[in-house]
């Protein structure tokens, strides 16, 4: 499976549906297998509850699609709120991070996990991604995480092929790759897909590393994940859209354009 992290554009500081809707049409023609709506790469964190339930209504209302929500954050309060929001329209799937910034214990994780799932009742993939967090969800805590009711999959975006594998062993929902670069090597450990940022771009080679576990295009794409790497997501995968036409090169700080010497 290919699910597309995909941007969230805007325009004179306000969401850009116009640009939003192309998106999304655009990922259902390329035929990614999904798009996840509000995650990292989607700047939800600069994004108010009252622009994050339109966006939500938006993509409901106007795609038969599979969308993932993405409702992270670090008060579980408000993403229950925002879950159960999101339950109104259907049985959807949402993305939920460890909590940011609290930087809980292992047990504390799995209590967090334990405690929002059960008033979401949605399914659910838990997204660990250390870099962003600032920590790390351990293999045994995901072990108990996956055990949950309502896990349907784990996002992987530690960097640790190590631990990825050891994951993808011990667990028995889908493991997705979240990190571009590694997804050969992951595919390798036992992921059974991705959830790309380069996909933005096309859809068809990130399909066909996947599908066919092609090394030799693997390697050619190397260089371009890297370029949307080399300074913090979203930043130049939105120069590269803004570039194609698609969108505006506008984020919302803390996050700046790219610049030309860049």
């Amino acid at each position: 499976m290919v699910y597309t992290a995909l941007i969230t554009p805007f325009l004179n500081g306000k969401v850009d549906y116009k640009a939003l809707h192309k998106l999304i049409q655009r990922q259902i023609d390329m035929k990614a297998d999904g798009i996840v709506i509000l995650g990292t790469t989607g700047e939800f964190s600069t994004l108010s509850d009252y622009e994050r339930k339109k966006i939500i209504r938006f993509c409901v209302n106007n795609f038969d699609f599979y969308f993932i929500f993405g409702i992270g954050g670090n008060s579980p309060k408000h993403i229950i709120k925002l879950g159960q929001y999101i339950r109104r329209f259907g049985n959807y799937t949402v993305l939920i991070s460890s909590p940011y910034y609290n930087k809980a214990t292992q047990d504390g994780l799995f209590q967090y996990f334990k405690y929002v799932i059960d008033k979401i009742q949605l399914p659910v993939i838990v997204y660990n991604i250390p870099t962003r967090t600032g920590v790390n969800i351990d293999p045994q805590t995901m072990r108990q995480i996956a055990k949950l009711p309502y896990v349907a999959g784990i996002k992987e975006a530690s960097g640790n092929i190590a631990q990825i594998q050891e994951i993808c062993r011990t667990v028995s929902v889908p493991v997705f790759c979240g990190d571009d670069n590694l997804a050969l090597p992951c595919y390798a450990v036992g992921c059974t897909g991705i959830i790309s940022v380069a996909s933005n771009i096309n859809v068809e080679n990130v399909k066909r590393i996947y599908q066919d576990r092609n090394l030799q295009l693997y390697q050619k794409e190397l260089p371009f994940y890297k370029s949307l790497f080399q300074c913090v997501n979203p930043i130049p995968v939105k120069y590269q859209l803004s570039k194609m036409g698609l969108c505006q090169n506008e984020l919302r700080l803390p996050l700046t354009p790219l610049v030309s010497e860049e």
